[in-house]
């Protein structure tokens, strides 16, 4: 849908609204129109918003229950969420968390089946790769919180030159995730007493990739539906 075609239909819906969600809304509008979301983006968002207090108010519902009482606060954490394309939905929080361990396991294997078949490629025997469950487990948590520290440190700049304002991190939270990623590493060494390794072939590590980009596809990469428009007697 072209910019034109979704301020249009933004408008038409705005028309069903009541006065107090219109109202509401109108705050939305300006806080997004003025920030560093791009002018795509930022009318793709107001359409979805739109939609969202249209159906709250067909099932009697107040938008502050979704939203809060300020418009401009939550367009602010919308905007700076946005930024660092961090996940606001219960949903995509699970999707996301869950995505990025995958795709370091991935990888992961991925250079077990490199350095497995080196040794091939130049005339010796497979190289199998012993490891350990809980080496897997710190890769996966490793990874979050290396994800959580870049994304709340790495401040982005907007395409017009100003800067996005997410919240970052401060000194103190830095040090919270530094200690957690010790207690980790801590936890894991400690574990590899006590869970169990298997040995890993170059072709396993290579089924295993396989399996990896596929799922990345299936699961994580695939285009959500478009939404409904809402229907109004």
């Amino acid at each position: 849908m072209y910019i034109h075609e979704m301020i249009k239909e933004t408008n038409r819906l705005r028309d069903y609204m009541s006065p107090e969600n219109d109202a509401y809304f109108g705050e939305m509008v300006r806080s997004l129109r003025a920030s560093s979301l791009g002018e795509a983006k930022g009318e793709e968002v107001l359409l979805g918003l739109a939609q969202e207090i249209l159906t709250a108010q067909n099932n009697n519902r107040p938008i502050q229950d979704l939203f809060g009482e300020s418009p401009k606060a939550y367009c602010a954490q919308l905007v700076a969420d946005m930024s660092i394309r961090q996940p606001r939905s219960m949903k995509d929080k699970v999707k996301y968390y869950a995505m990025i361990p995958w795709v370091a396991l991935t990888w992961v294997f991925f250079i077990m089946m490199l350095t497995g078949f080196f040794s091939k490629w130049f005339g010796g025997e497979l190289t199998y790769t012993r490891i350990s469950t809980a080496t897997l487990l710190i890769i996966s948590l490793g990874s979050i919180l290396l994800i959580e520290l870049m994304t709340r440190f790495l401040k982005p700049e907007s395409k017009k030159g100003r800067p996005a304002e997410p919240v970052k991190a401060t000194t103190k939270e830095m040090g919270i995730y530094i200690g957690i990623m010790a207690a980790i590493i801590v936890i894991g060494v400690l574990l590899v007493i006590f869970l169990p390794a298997f040995v890993v072939s170059p072709w396993d590590s290579l089924i295993i990739f396989i399996i990896g980009l596929a799922g990345q596809r299936f699961f994580f990469l695939r285009k959500p539906r478009e939404p409904k428009q809402v229907a109004h007697n």
